[in-house]
């Protein structure tokens, strides 16, 4: 073996050495996690409580309530770093882009303008009127106006937030997202609405994908249907806001190199999302391998939700938490609002 083979070697013993406690641990809540949404998917057919949510509210309970070793500290950093952006390289496995054209173009008019439009008013409120951080109202935006925990932990290493950050995003928005749930079926008989537009309305303004199949169902089968598709296509633009956010956020004080230049513009999971996203396009990656990727994505997001959970100082989440509600109680409405306007307008009943 040459010396560089056993500096290599020994460079990995040492890596694993300082990253085995928190890796061990943000796995085990992961686990856990995903095994408590499971027990609940057998019961009701359906996981309410996201398991993105409950790592998170475990490892934020871990962080704050039990006396945990400093040496998790560089392990549970690299999972709610790396591994949270290697996840959202795998969900453009399980992006087609001619799936967002087959929903008809008065639909996508009306969720292009929910998802812009949803962000805007997150943005404005939160930053601009309640002073919250812009990263935080945005991460607030992107999850009520996209899909929820999914676009939130998506999101959060695109624009550099903080694990409190991500923490008051999805805590806040999923309590809110539970009150919505009872809620949103009144508007039904309320409002007259058939089945279709209840579905639609649904799709359009429910905070994660478990909430609206749960909104959506209360109602009748066909609007559980409509609103589960309209909610999926306001998935499919998750990629685009990566996108968009990763440019709108770039590090300008970084080297003016060519090769920093395009990190500074398309961070690298960025750039292997796009690339999974055309070779999805194209069925280069199979529709069945794409589902696959997708899966597992969500099982690393688990993971990452852990170890940023393990960061969380429940004092600083607690001093926004009121300008978070404001914030995510504005979205929802204006989502609301928009679906009950548009969907007459563009005749989608």
């Amino acid at each position: 073996m040459s010396a560089i083979e056993i500096d290599k070697q020994n460079g990995g013993l040492t890596w694993l050495k300082k990253n085995s406690a928190g890796l061990i641990i943000c796995l085990v809540i992961g686990a856990i996690a995903w095994t408590i949404a499971e027990v609940e998917k057998s019961i009701i057919d359906r996981a309410v409580i996201d398991a993105l949510v409950i790592a998170i509210v475990l490892g934020v309970i871990a962080k704050n309530l039990l006396p945990l070793p400093s040496a998790i500290v560089p392990g549970s950093k690299f999972v709610s770093k790396q591994v949270l952006e290697f996840s959202v390289l795998l969900l453009g496995a399980s992006v087609a882009l001619q799936d967002v054209t087959s929903s008809g173009i008065s639909l996508i008019l009306l969720i292009v303008v929910a998802v812009f439009g949803g962000l805007t008013v997150a943005w404005v409120v939160g930053h601009k009127l309640l002073g919250l951080s812009s990263r935080l109202a945005i991460l607030v935006g992107v999850g009520n106006s996209i899909c929820g925990n999914s676009a939130v932990a998506a999101v959060a290493p695109v624009i550099k937030a903080t694990p409190n950050e991500v923490a008051a995003a999805i805590g806040i928005s999923a309590i809110l997202g539970v009150g919505q749930i009872l809620l949103l079926p009144l508007f039904a008989p309320a409002l007259n609405l058939t089945n279709i537009e209840y579905g639609i309305l649904a799709g359009i303004s429910v905070y994660a994908v478990p909430q609206v199949v749960a909104a959506s169902f209360a109602v009748s089968p066909l609007s559980g249907q409509t609103g589960t598709l309209v909610k999926l296509v306001r998935v499919l633009f998750l990629g685009p806001m990566i996108i968009l956010l990763g440019i709108l956020h770039r590090d300008t004080e970084n080297s003016s190199s060519l090769k920093e230049k395009i990190k500074t513009y398309v961070p690298w999971f960025v750039a292997g999302f796009l690339l999974l996203t055309v070779l999805r396009t194209t069925d280069v990656i199979s529709q069945d391998l794409g589902l696959q990727a997708r899966g597992l994505s969500k099982l690393l997001f688990v993971v990452a939700m852990a170890g940023l959970g393990l960061g969380v100082d429940v004092r600083e989440v607690g001093a926004v938490g009121a300008r978070v509600a404001l914030t995510i109680l504005a979205t929802m409405s204006f989502m609301i609002a928009l679906a009950l306007i548009g969907i007459p307008v563009l005749d989608l009943g």
